[in-house]
Parts: C-alpha cells; sequence; structure tokens
C-alpha cells in the first residue's frame, strides 16, 4: 500500500462510519480492516485516527458510532501486533476506549451487552492484551477515576475464570484501596460500583486484612470521601459481616448524627447493610448496646435534636437483621428503652421518629404487646394531633403482626 492509498482508505473508513450499519456492510468493512492491518503503513495511520476519533466521539458524548470505534479498537489489537509495538501507543487507546465506554454503558442494554462480548473476545483471544491493562492500572497509566466501566468490565470477564481471578484478585484490590477508600476526593458513583463483582467474590480474609483497616481509618480521616462508598461495598458483599460489625459501627455512629444529612443517610445505609449481613445475635444486640451508650452520653450530650434522631433511626435499622428466636428477648427490651427515651425528650421530631422505631421493633416481636406498650397507646391517643397521628401509624404497623396482637 503506498502512503497516499493509505491516507485516501482511512479517511472512507472513518468518513463512513455511520453509513454503514447493517450487519453484511460491517462485517465487509470489517474484513478490509483486517485485512489492511497487516501493512505497517495502514497500521500506524488507522491507529492515530482511530484514537482521535474515540476521543472526538467522547467529547461530544455521542452514542452513534461509539460502539463501532470500540469494535475498530478491538480490532486492531487483535489483528495487529500494535500492543508491542509501543507501551504509551497502547496506553492512548486504552484511555480512548475507557472514556467511549462511559458513554456506550449508558445506552441501551442490547448495545452494553454487545459491547460486552466485544471486549471479551479481545480478551480471551489476546491473553497479553488483558496483562497489559492490568500492569497499566496498577501503575496509574490509565487513570482510575477515568476507566470505572474498563474496570468493571476487566472485573465481569473475570468472574466465569475462577483461575484468572484469584491471580488478579490481589491487584483488583490494591487498586480499589488506591482508587476509592485513599482517595483524596469523593469517588464518583460508577467507580465505587465498578469493583461489585470484586466485592460479591470477597474472602473473610481479603476483608479482615485489606478492607477493614483502610475502610475503618478513613471513616475517621475523611468520612465524607468515603461513607457511600463504603456501603457500596458492604451492600455488594455476600460475607457474613457479624464478626466486623461493631468495629465498624462504632466510626460510623459519628456520622449517624451528624449535622449534614447527606452523611447522616449515608451512615444509616451502612447501618442498615451492617444489620441484614450479621447472622450473630450476639453481634445484634452489642450494635443496640453501642447505640444505647451514645443515646446514654458516652461520647457527650446528644444537644440537637437532629444527633437524637439520627440515633433512634439507627436503632430502627438494626431492626432490619435476619429474624430468630433472640428477637423475643430483645424486642421488648428495645422497645421499653425507646419508651424511656420518648418520655425524657421534649422534641415533637424526636418523639416521631421514636414511635416509627418502635413500631419497628415491636411488629419483631412473637410475643404479644407488653403492658407497658398499651398502656403507652392508651395515653399516646390523647396526646396534640401530630403526636397522636404518630401512634395510630405505630398501631397499624404493629397490628400487621397477629403474633403481637392475638394472644
Amino acid at each position: 500500500m503506498t502512503t497516499e492509498f493509505v491516507s485516501l482508505l482511512v479517511d472512507l473508513l472513518f468518513q463512513t462510519l455511520s453509513i454503514y450499519d447493517d450487519r453484511g456492510s460491517r462485517k465487509a468493512v470489517d474484513d478490509v480492516i483486517i485485512k489492511a492491518l497487516s501493512e505497517a503503513v495502514f497500521l500506524k495511520s488507522f491507529a492515530a485516527s482511530l484514537v482521535q476519533a474515540m476521543e472526538r466521539h467522547s467529547k461530544f458524548q455521542s452514542l452513534t458510532g461509539s460502539y463501532r470505534l470500540l469494535q475498530w479498537s478491538c480490532l486492531l489489537l487483535i489483528y495487529s501486533q500494535f500492543a508491542s509495538l509501543s507501551k504509551n501507543a497502547l496506553c492512548r487507546v486504552a484511555q480512548a476506549q475507557a472514556s467511549v465506554l462511559h458513554i456506550v454503558m449508558q445506552g441501551p442494554s442490547r448495545l452494553r451487552r454487545a459491547c460486552s462480548r466485544t471486549f471479551f473476545s479481545l480478551f480471551t483471544k489476546s491473553p497479553d492484551i488483558y496483562k497489559t491493562y492490568m500492569e497499566e492500572l496498577k501503575d496509574g497509566r490509565i487513570p482510575y477515576k477515568d476507566s470505572p466501566e474498563l474496570i468493571h468490565l476487566m472485573l465481569d470477564y473475570l468472574s466465569s475464570n475462577p483461575a484468572s481471578f484469584d491471580k488478579w484478585k490481589d491487584v483488583f484490590l490494591d487498586i480499589y484501596v488506591k482508587a476509592v477508600l485513599n482517595a483524596r476526593e469523593k469517588p464518583t458513583k460508577a467507580l465505587s460500583e465498578a469493583f461489585i463483582p470484586l466485592f460479591i467474590r470477597l474472602s473473610h480474609e481479603d476483608f479482615k486484612n485489606t478492607i477493614l483497616p483502610t475502610s475503618v481509618k478513613m471513616l475517621k480521616r475523611n468520612p465524607e470521601v468515603v461513607l457511600e462508598s463504603i456501603g457500596v461495598l458492604l451492600e455488594s458483599s455476600n460475607l457474613d459481616l457479624s464478626k466486623y460489625a461493631i468495629e465498624i459501627l462504632s466510626v460510623v455512629l459519628t456520622q449517624a448524627r451528624h449535622a449534614d444529612e447527606g452523611r447522616r443517610l449515608a451512615a444509616l445505609a451502612i447501618v442498615r447493610c451492617l444489620s441484614q449481613k450479621s447472622s450473630s445475635p450476639d453481634a445484634v444486640e452489642a450494635m443496640f448496646s453501642a447505640i444505647r451508650s451514645v443515646m446514654g452520653g458516652s461520647e457527650g450530650r446528644l444537644t440537637f435534636p437532629y444527633q437524637r434522631v439520627g440515633m433512634v433511626n439507627a436503632l430502627r435499622e438494626i431492626s432490619n437483621a435476619p429474624e430468630g428466636k433472640y428477637f423475643s428477648s430483645l424486642s421488648p427490651t428495645i422497645c421499653g428503652f425507646l419508651l424511656s427515651c420518648y418520655k425524657d425528650d421534649g422534641n415533637e421530631e424526636v418523639k416521631l421518629v421514636t414511635l416509627s422505631c418502635i413500631a419497628s421493633w415491636a411488629v419483631k416481636s412473637a410475643d404479644a404487646i407488653s403492658p407497658d406498650l398499651v398502656t403507652f397507646f392508651a395515653s399516646g391517643l390523647k396526646e396534640k394531633e401530630a403526636l397522636r397521628r404518630g401512634c395510630l401509624r405505630c398501631l397499624r404497623l404493629i397490628c400487621k403482626n397477629t403474633d403481637a396482637v392475638i394472644q
């Protein structure tokens, strides 16, 4: 091929990118590209134009043609020696792929599935490419924060190959700690969720030795940065969190009573995950004891209503723990504690939240409603309207539990 012919061919390919959209035409164009990639002069010109086109599409957020460009980038890596010519050039292609992936993965599910198949084919046919991408990610030459979709695809690819997953797991754990837990700025939700395939397969050893120490440290140091990310981690993990619940809860409770509502909500989401994934009755009771201690003033008086609301809401989240026989003794204990909190607190908002929490726990009991609760509701119906309505809502929820009513 002459330089002039190559220039014309490459220009033609990119000018007609969006024209040939039927399967037969796309295959014919792909065959031309595959054949031409054996020519060094075409390889160089095509690769340069491809990167420019991907960067242009990512800038203008154009879904049309983005998937085709990703396909062509995979053809370039599979059917040529491009990957072995220059690490810098390969890294630039990977960065461009990551930016276009961000667009394609927001498209329809059909396109997302096709994109996954394209990359899985690349990694299957060219295992060295996967290794190179991992090295570039590990060393930061492919920026973490700009590549969540690429990271997710690479982890997803390993999911069907346990041996390969075990080989690269520690590297991905290291990347997660650097990119998310130790981030100086709040990671995007997409970056946190990119590691879900990793979270699903975490072992207790991974969590205890790598994830837990850094999570606790950063919850103390930069809670506003990592709260939501740790929530994604805990929600996605399949581990029983009983062993770690108190250690995490002890640092999260500070955020559950923070002045910023966003922090409070993120902290409560973590408390909910800890509760739902703690099968040990001892862990659940320990979480209650920790919250009761804070509400009792162990870490200073809870002066503001939002602080008390936050702690009562944390106690309500614990009611999401897996049900068991221990609830029969724990539920009355917690309800009794909440009754005393209700009577001692003069703030209407706190009282209403406390009523909601009482309902969440009373409905868990396998025994009849205690006489104290019956007396409480009788007097509650004489309160002013807002609290009276709160008592009625509480009763309605409790009545859904026939064991608590019909005895």
